[in-house]
């Protein structure tokens, strides 16, 4: 049986990552969404989302993109390296394939 894929909490970015992202990352811009990358000294990959209330009023809205964003994460941290990512929603209407293939074509 496989393992259990997790998203355990040293595997989240703190505010003072996503800071530091946000002030130095490199910035790839998708339709609907930006991702920024920055490489970290773990050995294990980092995720941050960043969903604002101005773009999706609605929490059921971002609780949404947010959860199926960290799926993604979990179903492919093996290949991600060790690497910050930051996930910035910009556009109302993010559908989950953009996201995913968006997110795909990065690796």
């Amino acid at each position: 049986m496989s393992e259990r894929k997790r998203y355990p909490r040293r595997q989240r970015l703190g505010t003072s990552d996503i800071v530091a992202l946000l002030a130095g990352g490199r910035t790839v811009k998708r339709s609907g969404f930006n991702v920024l990358l920055k490489p970290n000294a773990l050995d294990a990959p980092r995720l941050g989302l960043i969903v604002p209330k101005r773009v999706m009023p609605r929490a059921v809205d971002r609780n949404r993109v947010k959860r199926l964003a960290r799926e993604w994460f979990r179903n492919n941290q093996a290949r991600l390296g060790s690497r910050d990512i930051l996930i910035r929603v910009t556009r109302k209407v993010v559908l989950m394939t953009e996201l995913e293939s968006g997110l795909a074509g990065l690796w």
